[in-house]
């Protein structure tokens, strides 16, 4: 199935979140690839520093999406950007499911709101949109983040996940070097956070691991 990734708003950390959606699908022993459609190409910068360093599993990263790479790979992870239109609306027509990662601000909801009238008129019937609450507070005292989750619930068509992603040091460590947050520091909360994510969206997975994946050919 191929998964976009995807919002209007810069700083939502999608491509962090389609990184290591990417490398859990293939640590799960799914035939896995990715699609850099973002002209910053943080993704594909990231999967080149996995492959410098001779990480496994590798995922190979495209720049363009078609049909024809939808029916080679098991699943497809996109890091869509908003300076491409047409290329965006491309990817939403082909994508059995999009997940929008939101912060929690105000803005991030409006921005939302927006990206998900783009979604409403481009990807299929049956795709499965998921909304995300991506770098919440980790202060117990902190309003937005259970502020912007019910402004969200209340967006036609998106379905929000119940667990968050929190704002995490360990997320832009990992991704600096090159891996997911759960080979890097597999005890942390981020680790399990992200697997609690992808176990939901994919349905597949077996539990936690307790050691790295981290490691060379």
């Amino acid at each position: 199935m191929i998964t976009l990734v995807g919002n209007f708003k810069g700083g939502t950390g999608k491509s962090t979140v389609a990184f290591n959606l990417a490398i859990w699908l293939a640590s799960q022993g799914k035939k896995t690839a990715a699609v850099d459609l973002d002209p910053q190409g943080s993704l594909t910068d990231v999967m080149y520093v996995r492959e410098e360093m001779e990480y496994v599993p590798l995922v190979p990263v495209f720049q363009e999406l078609n049909k024809k790479i939808g029916k080679e790979w098991d699943e497809i992870i996109v890091d869509v950007g908003t300076a491409d239109i047409p290329a965006m609306e491309k990817a939403m027509s082909l994508a059995g499911r999009i997940v929008v990662p939101v912060a929690p601000s105000q803005a991030d909801v409006w921005s939302t709101q927006r990206f998900m009238d783009i979604v409403r008129k481009n990807c299929k019937e049956d795709t499965i949109v998921t909304g995300l609450i991506n770098r919440a507070d980790t202060h117990p005292k902190v309003t937005e983040t259970e502020e912007a989750m019910e402004a969200l619930t209340m967006i036609h068509g998106l379905k929000m996940q119940k667990s968050y992603l929190y704002q995490r040091t360990a997320y832009r460590r990992a991704f600096s070097e090159g891996l997911a947050v759960f080979e890097m520091m597999p005890a942390n909360k981020a680790a399990g956070e992200v697997w609690r994510l992808s176990r939901s969206l994919f349905n597949t997975g077996v539990g936690r691991k307790k050691k790295s994946a981290k490691g060379k050919k």
